[in-house]
């Protein structure tokens, strides 16, 4: 290991799922096999303020948790420990996750004050969507007042998807780069040697085909529109899977069913086994996802993946030879690509197959770190 110090601020963070969570944790132990990594994030879990992961430190600062643990903001004794912590460390490097976390600011002002060189990762590909018309615009002001303090320091912007590159030059921002959001694959080594193992656990018999959702549950993440196509699904043994929580009364109607499983949330460690054991994956977002960690790592454990025809799945998926693409809200043409992947298993396995492939070939985080490495180097390191 060298002695090249980086730091990585990201408001949200593992165990708190969630892909920035998993993208800021996954880059952080790619980089400390050569570097010194430290991460500042905030976490709603009560989980001790300073923990070690393998070569990692990551420091849990006090915050006060909105949106349900969706937006933390930093209390003050955090930002004074981040100063203190600056003051006594030698840092060379530094990333900055996400626009709108008013840690993201504290970051991008850290970073300026130290001389540091750093880049900013944005991770969406589009509006963020709120309930009603008041809030869009207070959240529309906030989000370009905080934008305009941190386009006024010097640093390159990045996304994780060239979607997320063209939702920056929305707020007049020309991206350098992509850092594409990636899976680890020894994360599912385990799981992919055991098939069976999930269905074992929950008493499904083995010819079952499972179709899986994981992500919460919200309208805009699809959840209804899957339900809804599931509803007029044709064939034997099939079972909806459904692996989130959220807003719990959108499902009520279909609760209680032996064709749906409810699971909840589930611990990350377990997700390797669902998919290993799932036929069709599908997320069928609203969003315009910047590049959807389910669906990456659907694909590795070689699910025929339906979703959304926009942002960086488009990216994942750029064809029928790797997946099904629908456009966002439309309930009959999901049902149609579902119902295709159900009726004709051997097209089922050839996309998942060709899917992996592709994983394998371009979205790991062995080459995202290769990327971050030639961010720095552009920045003089």
């Amino acid at each position: 290991m060298n002695d090249t110090g980086i730091v990585i601020f990201s408001a949200l963070y593992m165990p708190h799922l969630g892909g920035v969570e998993k993208y800021s944790q996954s880059i952080a132990s790619e980089l400390s096999e050569d570097s010194r990594v430290t991460v500042f994030c905030m976490n709603t879990e009560k989980q001790p303020f300073h923990v070690k992961e393998g070569s990692v430190d990551v420091y849990f600062l006090p915050c006060f948790s909105l949106l349900k643990g969706r937006f933390p903001v930093p209390k003050l004794s955090a930002i004074r420990f981040i100063s203190k912590w600056f003051k006594e460390n030698r840092v060379d490097f530094g990333i900055v996750q996400c626009r709108f976390y008013l840690l993201s600011l504290i970051g991008c002002r850290t970073f300026a004050v130290h001389n540091v060189p750093f880049i900013q990762i944005e991770h969406g590909a589009g509006k963020v969507f709120m309930p009603d018309p008041v809030t869009e615009w207070f959240w529309n002001l906030y989000d370009n007042v905080l934008n305009y303090f941190e386009k006024r320091i010097p640093h390159d912007y990045y996304a994780v998807s060239n979607a997320g590159l063209l939702w920056l030059k929305h707020y007049g921002i020309q991206g350098t780069g992509v850092i594409s959001n990636s899976i680890d694959p020894k994360d599912f080594e385990d799981a992919l040697s055991k098939p069976g193992t999930w269905k074992k656990q929950h008493h499904i018999s083995d010819d079952t085909v499972i179709i899986t959702f994981t992500g919460r549950i919200m309208t805009e993440k699809g959840v209804l529109d899957l339900l809804q196509a599931f509803d007029h699904l044709k064939g034997e043994n099939l079972l909806l899977v459904i692996a989130g929580d959220g807003k719990m009364q959108l499902i009520a109607p279909w609760l209680g069913r032996d064709d749906i499983l409810f699971t909840g949330q589930i611990p990350f460690k377990e997700i390797p086994a669902l998919l290993a054991d799932t036929a069709i994956f599908c997320l069928p977002s609203h969003f315009v996802e910047g590049k959807p960690t389910g669906v990456l790592e659907a694909g590795y454990c070689r699910n025929a993946v339906v979703a959304s025809d926009s942002g960086g799945t488009v990216e994942i998926i750029p064809d029928e030879r790797y997946g099904r693409l629908v456009p966002a809200e439309d309930v009959p043409a999901l049902t149609g690509a579902l119902q295709e992947l159900i009726d004709d298993p051997e097209l089922r396995i050839n996309i998942g197959n060709n899917l992996h492939q592709r994983i394998c070939d371009e979205f790991t985080w062995a080459s995202a770190a290769e990327n971050v490495r030639m961010a720095m180097k552009r920045c003089g390191l």
